[in-house]
């Protein structure tokens, strides 16, 4: 256990960040009833309640962290995927932030993603079709990673067949979108990164030399028409929404799944009325998200609760302990799949220019698997229950483990 150093700045205490890597629910808690803010690096600031949390993520003080700065701060070796940190959309603000997002907003659109629902059920019932009934299996990598890469693949009309294979790349690249970069793990996440990019690079050649008609060929005209950026800069923009949509999704449907199956009965209700499942999906993501914070920068001197930030400092906006924070929600470490108080805009996509742009496809993939998984599948035993580790960024899922009847 880490405990706490002494050392305080205008009632800031600063806290060693390895202290909230596990049972982070727990620890945040403590730490937000005597504090609005602590310190946990130097000039890093995690900001801790709603009040706070909330209208710093649209606040024009405090900016978009941008690749740079992210790769200096979370001390990321050189290689291929500091470039992609360096080059991916959602770290860059203003124009190249519009210019770039604007190449898969088409894609990405509403309309477009809902007219994919249906396929996105049909995946899900296929691949539960074809697990294993009775005995222990690994839901996780069997079911959730692989629906996910399923769901992204078809929304850039990638192979359905080449799902297993992104899945288990992106499960490594996803281990460096977080707030302490595992340096011990670098020679893993850097050959994944690798992997990716020949893969998406193939994918791209091949539609060049012979389009087709799905959204990936039609990017690439787009691009072609107007190719303000490198084609290197396009394949890594694929690549980071390959990531950020398959292992936050995955994530939050192995944990998703495993909070309503240690409750048989909101499982049950969920059974008898479909309805409900739109809001058991809100709440798990409210419960437990698989986005523990998003990171802007002090674009001015500016106070938080009591605490005057310098100019430049780096705020990690903790959703992790804004959505479990009484003054939010009542009862916040209820699970409650009819809750009346989660917001329609749900903060763990984000607000204003860098709101999620999967957001809908990611509601899509967890309101049809687990639509699928009640009709399919009755009642699952859960084995293994997956914990979300890790306070912010992309937190990473423990094993589950489930046995289908």
């Amino acid at each position: 256990m880490f405990e706490d150093k002494t050392l305080h700045l205008s009632g800031c205490p600063v806290i060693d960040p390895r202290s909230l890597q596990r049972d982070s629910h727990t620890r945040l808690a403590e730490l937000r009833e005597k504090h609005p803010i602590v310190q946990i690096g130097e000039g890093q600031f995690l900001v801790l309640r709603a009040d706070d949390v909330l209208p710093l993520l649209h606040d024009p003080r405090a900016r978009q962290l941008e690749g740079p700065e992210y790769i200096a701060l979370n001390q990321v070796p050189e290689g291929l995927t500091s470039q992609l940190q360096a080059e991916f959309f959602p770290f860059a603000n203003a124009a190249e932030h519009r210019h770039k997002r604007a190449l898969f907003a088409r894609v990405f659109a509403y309309s477009e993603i809902e007219t994919r629902r249906a396929l996105v059920r049909a995946a899900a019932a296929r691949i539960l079709a074809g697990l294993p009934r009775g005995e222990s299996l690994d839901f996780s990598m069997a079911f959730a990673a692989r629906m996910s890469a399923q769901s992204v693949a078809a929304v850039f009309g990638l192979p359905e067949e080449d799902a297993p294979h992104l899945a288990g790349l992106v499960k490594q690249v996803a281990r460096a979108v977080g707030p302490i970069y595992p340096r011990h793990e670098h020679s893993q996440i850097e050959e994944a990164t690798e992997a990716l990019y020949v893969y998406v690079e193939r994918q791209l050649q091949e539609r060049l030399i012979r389009p087709r008609e799905d959204p990936l060929s039609k990017l690439v005209k787009a691009w072609r028409s107007e190719p303000d950026i490198s084609a290197g800069s396009l394949i890594l923009q694929i690549i980071g929404v390959l990531v950020a949509g398959i292992g936050t999704t995955s994530t939050a449907l192995a944990r998703s799944t495993a909070i309503l199956l240690e409750r048989p009965r909101d499982w049950a209700d969920l059974r008898d009325d479909p309805a409900l499942i739109p809001g058991a999906v809100a709440e798990a993501l409210r419960f437990d998200p698989p986005v523990g914070s998003v990171t802007r920068i002090a674009a001015e001197p500016l106070e938080v609760g009591d605490v005057l930030i310098a100019e430049g400092s780096a705020l990690r906006l903790s959703l992790l302990s804004a959505l479990r924070d009484p003054a939010l929600h009542y009862a916040p470490d209820l699970f409650d799949i009819r809750r009346r108080d989660n917001a329609r805009l749900h903060p763990v996509f984000g607000h204003g220019p860098h709101r999620c742009l999967g957001e809908k496809l990611a509601r899509i993939e967890l309101e049809e698997s687990l639509a699928a998984l009640l009709q399919e599948t009755g009642f699952p035993e859960l084995l293994l229950s997956p914990r979300l580790e890790g306070f912010g960024g992309l937190r990473r899922a423990t094993p589950m483990r489930v046995r289908l009847s």
